[in-house]
């Protein structure tokens, strides 16, 4: 009987030598399947976050604001607070001078519901005691007096927190001895605000904390009267 050699005894068998070659390559298919794997997430997470829709504030023509997006709402509480966006704060004076002085024996009611809702509680129950004192509703009636407000300017006051002036023509029709005239009135308006939280009641997070108006004469009033309403001007 034939004997093995001492070099045939450390030869390692045939099946050794497949076996360890078979477990490299698996080992290099399982680490290149992870790999890929690891770049198909990345790059799925990539799209993703850039499909993510960003936050949109949108400002509609009377200066009301509308959030469009799933989580803006959260994210919009902390980058816009009342009070500090100088063209929403303008946009709600704007919005206010627009509801209290545009009006006709039709939607007075509704207009001035509106502008009322706009002001703190204090000076909200003054004005109304004022109009009702005076009477105002009933001679909008019985005059059949329409108000057209042409607002000229709009400015912060320097140095004033939260505080506007604003000037402006308002032309007014009624009807006199069933004649009708129109009555052009230039004022100045002044308009404080503050800022509160928004809620659902009070969504912009602000009131008309005080409101003041006086007529113009003069040179002041001619040039008042002779410039182009604002561009921004809602009749």
């Amino acid at each position: 009987m034939a004997t093995k050699s001492a070099e045939e005894d450390i030869r390692p068998e045939y099946y050794d030598i497949n076996g360890a070659d078979i477990a490299s390559r698996n080992r290099w298919w399982v680490i290149t399947v992870l790999s890929l794997l690891s770049t198909v997430i990345a790059v799925v997470f990539a799209i993703c976050v850039r499909m993510r829709p960003d936050t949109v504030i949108r400002i509609g023509p009377q200066g009301e604001t509308t959030v469009i997006g799933s989580d803006a709402p959260q994210r919009v509480a902390a980058t816009v607070q009342p009070g500090n966006d100088e063209f929403l704060n303008q946009a709600f004076v704007q919005r206010f001078l627009t509801n209290y002085l545009n009006y006709t024996p039709a939607n007075v009611d509704e207009h001035w519901l509106v502008s009322l809702n706009m002001m703190e509680k204090n000076l909200r129950g003054m004005t109304r005691k004022a109009l009702t004192d005076a009477n105002t509703r009933g001679q909008i009636d019985s005059d059949q007096i329409q108000s057209v407000f042409h607002l000229r300017e709009l400015d912060k006051v320097p140095g004033q927190y939260l505080t506007y002036v604003a000037y402006g023509v308002k032309d007014v029709h009624h009807v006199v001895n069933g004649v009708e005239t129109t009555d052009h009135f230039v004022g100045e308006y002044q308009i404080q605000l503050v800022a509160d939280q928004r809620s659902k009641i009070n969504p912009d997070g602000l009131w008309i904390s005080r409101y003041s108006e006086r007529q113009l004469d003069g040179e002041r009033r001619d040039q008042i009267l002779a410039a182009q309403d604002s561009a921004n001007s809602q009749q």
